[in-house]
């Protein structure tokens, strides 16, 4: 059985290792000055190096070669550890021996002294699968080891790993391969191995690699099981697709070509691109895109030169705000797992939502309000206003007009369409400044109703969109106020205070996009038929000659009475559970 090329290719040196040069370099430098560990600690990402630094180091200590030439790989230890034969190097899974017995069993055999070299080197991979119980049972012996013994671990997930043990080891962070040094690699093996291979194919298996030299390798590996490795056959295989039909891609997008997107995204699909890696690619070329259009095109390595002219003219059309807008869509598509009945309507749906301006994905943004401070607060029991107001009084039609003068005038907290109060009186009083009318916004109940549900979701904080749900839009009134219909009086009173009203109609007018204030109501109260003014009767000037008919005088408004004093007001409990609740105390019931 022939071996795999990873494992017959992996460095026996330190100068075979690629991409690591930070880390090569400090641990020659401690062999030459005898200034040894008694514990390391490797971490990184898969197949960047880590059990392979681990095995040179076991190499290095102990090789019989001059200091400057250690490891030499031809001394009887180093071929001993290359073979995997040498005694005194005990490589352990912490994912398969992750108990506090399996460390216990190797410390009892730490103690003896090494039988062929001069230490006794502990490798223990993945060792951030060990149990708590066991991380403990290895502090003492990590910390003070015999001196003939080294401890190396290895691992993936440094953050699982107890401060405890950290402390006591030399961290090294180990770093994703650059894409030349893969492509370097697989073509030294290449060429090595007597496998042809175009160099746009290595180019592509080292982008599907992501930094990992044994993830290059492996598919190296595959692809050469096949013959020749060409691009066409490896873009086959990955399912990945051709850098013009990405960057087509792309100049639909900036063109705002849907129609001419989705044809390249289904021709793509059709030809056996995976939607996913095409989404990967894709989402790799907007962040090319967006590190050129804010001046850090440098750092991306990627494009040809012939490339890099054409993609600086993209990058230049684009804004960064939708560039940043595309990476996010097309890495989430990239990072599905789930393959669904429609393989490329993710994609689709991804290039449709970058495409379009953000006023047709997104709700429109509202327009520019005053704060809630500036707002007329008519509906308030306690607001004054300086809008020139008429009397309520109503006068023979003979009668000359009143002169208009600024006046004070509060705003009843309840309804002016009391029983109790006529039509004429309602519609003698003049609309609050920047009020909607009535008549103008007519549908202005039914829109808001409609989308009720997504204002209680949207309210913050979540008290008052507690005490909303008591109520719904039951129309407008002739003042042009929204009138919220309650249940309830204490979620009425709540919703209805100052400050809670002020937020209520600030929301309501940036989600519907226009002046909105409103006023609250017991929905027993509300009468339908108040939502359009009567006519206006005519004046004396407009009278039929002889007319004996006189406009009767609108009786005077009946405040409603008072509320009872609240006998459980005082009570803390009762209180808060009111205020951040919504609950409603009954009593006799």
């Amino acid at each position: 059985m022939a071996q795999a090329l990873y494992r017959k290719w992996r460095p026996q040196t330190f100068a075979d290792v690629v991409g690591q040069e930070h880390i090569v370099r400090t641990l020659r430098n401690a062999l030459q000055t005898g200034r040894l560990h008694h514990a390391y600690l490797l971490a990184g990402p898969r197949g960047t190096g880590k059990t392979t630094i681990a095995r040179l180091i076991a190499k290095a200590v102990n090789c019989l070669a001059p200091m400057e030439e250690r490891p030499c790989d031809r001394c009887e230890i180093c071929r001993a550890v290359t073979d995997g034969r040498l005694m005194d190097l005990m490589e352990i899974d912490a994912a398969s021996n992750t108990g506090v017995d399996n460390i216990r069993d190797l410390l009892e055999k730490v103690g003896f002294r090494p039988t062929q070299a001069r230490f006794k080197v502990y490798v223990v991979d993945e060792v951030h699968m060990l149990s708590t119980a066991a991380f403990n049972a290895l502090l003492k012996t990590l910390e003070e080891p015999p001196e003939h013994v080294i401890f190396v671990l290895a691992t993936t997930e440094v953050h699982k790993i107890p401060e405890t043990i950290l402390s006591r080891c030399q961290r090294f962070e180990f770093r994703r391969i650059p894409l030349t040094g893969l492509v370097g690699q697989l073509q030294t093996i290449a060429t090595a191995e007597g496998i042809e291979a175009e160099p746009e194919a290595l180019d592509l298996i080292a982008r599907a690699a992501t930094g990992s030299m044994r993830d290059a390798i492996s598919l190296f590996d595959q692809m050469a099981a096949g013959g020749a490795v060409t691009a066409d056959y490896v873009r086959l295989m990955l399912g990945a697709e051709r850098r013009e039909v990405v960057q087509a891609l792309l100049q639909a997008w900036l063109d705002g070509d849907l129609n001419r997107g989705l044809h390249v995204i289904n021709e793509a699909v059709d030809s056996g691109a995976d939607p996913r890696q095409l989404a990967r690619q894709t989402a790799d070329f907007f962040r090319g895109l967006l590190l050129m259009r804010v001046g850090a095109g440098e750092s991306w390595t990627d494009p040809t030169a012939e490339e890099r002219l054409r993609l600086q003219a993209m990058a230049k059309q684009a804004q960064p705000e939708r560039l940043v807008q595309a990476v996010q869509l097309f890495s989430e598509v990239a990072s599905e797992r789930r393959a669904g009945w429609q393989p490329q309507l993710p994609l689709e749906l991804a290039f449709v939502e970058a495409t379009l301006p953000s006023s047709t994905v997104v709700a429109a943004p509202a327009p520019q309000t005053p704060p809630v401070s500036s707002i007329p607060p008519v509906a308030s029991s306690a607001s004054v206003t300086s809008a020139p107001v008429s009397p309520v009084i109503a006068s023979s039609p003979d009668a000359p007009p009143p002169t208009q003068t600024p006046t004070v005038r509060r705003a009843p907290s309840r309804p002016v369409t009391t029983p109790q109060t006529s039509p004429s009186a309602v519609q003698d009083t003049p609309a609050p400044k920047g009020a909607v009318p009535a008549a103008a916004d007519a549908g202005l109940s039914d829109t808001v109703n409609a989308r009720w549900r997504e204002v209680l979701a949207q309210v913050r904080p979540v008290n008052l969109g507690a005490f909303l749900r008591d109520a719904h839009p039951v129309g407008v009134d002739v003042e042009g106020f929204l009138v919220l219909g309650f249940q309830h009086t204490l979620h009425r009173n709540n919703v209805d205070k100052e400050s809670n009203r002020g937020i209520v109609e600030t929301h309501l007018s940036q989600m519907f996009g226009q002046r909105i204030l409103v006023r609250c109501v017991m929905e027993k109260e509300w009468q339908p038929g108040a939502t359009s003014a009567p006519a206006a009767p005519k004046t004396g000037a407009a009278a039929k000659p002889g007319a004996t008919s006189r406009a009767k005088p609108a009786p005077a408004v009946v405040p409603p009475p008072p509320e009872p004093p609240d006998p459980l007001s005082d009570d803390e409990l009762i209180r808060r559970a009111r205020e951040e609740l919504g609950a409603e105390v009954r009593i006799g019931e």
